[in-house]
């Protein structure tokens, strides 16, 4: 009956989200291969060799992929009557918020490395 005590978090400390509340969607995995195909990253490509999402892909890589490139799937998305996922702003919201956060990131990147210059 004896427990472990919980160490006090100091004061102003940001709590973690428990997994209840961000536990992902189970998404099918043709339907993340047509989401990524879609809507894209939402992070700049990095110069890497990079391989077609079609191309014999792992279901894990693309799971893990897919919540990278989704990482607030649950609040961005809803489904449809036909199975479909479909952004809750409407299409063409989501692509320039895509748009914007990868011309974000490209600008963080290239500060990154003229900084390393």
């Amino acid at each position: 009956a004896l427990l472990p005590k919980k160490k006090p978090q100091p004061q102003g400390a940001q709590q973690r989200k428990s997994r209840v509340d961000s536990t992902p969607i189970s998404v099918p995995f043709e339907e993340k291969k047509r989401l990524m195909r879609v809507y894209g990253p939402i992070k700049t490509l990095r110069n890497r060799a990079s391989k077609d999402i079609d191309q014999a892909a792992k279901p894990d890589s693309v799971r893990r992929k897919f919540y990278r490139w989704f990482p607030d799937f649950n609040e961005r998305f809803v489904i449809t009557p036909g199975g479909w996922y479909t952004p809750k702003a409407g299409h063409q919201q989501e692509m320039d918020y895509r748009q914007a956060m990868r011309k974000m990131d490209l600008e963080l990147l290239v500060k990154k490395r003229n900084d390393r210059r």
